[in-house]
């Protein structure tokens, strides 16, 4: 009798460990083409400030620090979006604000390593799991911060949304 009801509990929890286990897929990042879209934006706005990024924060106009940052942002940025809304989005949110508090506080940025899963959804989905190092100016040591978030694809590879989780590692900088 008492096996029997392990029989039963084991066929009626199986099905439901599988949905619990399918609803993300780890992604090989050398063979899925919407990775190197993501990983490509994710790299170029979680390392540096680079050199060319820290002369134009370093201009005084504003005016024309304000077109130079536009044109970086386009150069870097812009074509990895699907449309100009997904594009001003990432802008606004992210871009190079992402470095503008590490500049500010002389720390650089890394991204040491990224891991994907993609969503159990009909859409294209991805799921990703930063390990960004970050270090102050002089400093001999580093710490590694895990960032999270999301990216939303279309079919051309194009991200129409993006939400990467920084505060975190905001508070990290005032920190120390």
């Amino acid at each position: 009798m008492k096996r029997m009801s392990y029989k039963a509990v084991s066929i009626t929890l199986f099905p439901f460990l599988f949905l619990l286990i399918g609803c993300t897929e780890k992604v090989d990042k050398n063979t899925d083409n919407y990775i190197q879209t993501v990983e490509a934006v994710l790299h170029n706005a979680l390392t540096g400030p680079n050199d060319q990024l820290k002369d134009i924060l370093e201009k005084t106009d504003s005016e024309e620090k304000n077109a130079a940052l536009a044109k970086y942002e386009a150069d870097t940025y812009k074509e990895y979006f699907a449309k100009e809304t997904s594009y001003n989005d990432f802008i606004s949110r992210y871009g190079t604000v992402l470095m503008t508090e590490p500049y500010k506080n002389n720390y650089t940025l890394q991204v040491k390593n990224i891991d994907y899963e993609r969503t159990d959804s009909k859409e294209s989905i991805y799921n990703f799991s930063i390990q960004l190092q970050y270090q102050k100016e002089g400093k001999e040591s580093s710490e590694v911060k895990k960032i999270t978030g999301q990216a939303n694809l279309n079919e051309d590879f194009k991200i129409e949304r993006i939400l990467i989780r920084v505060n975190d590692l905001w508070g990290s900088f005032e920190n120390k």
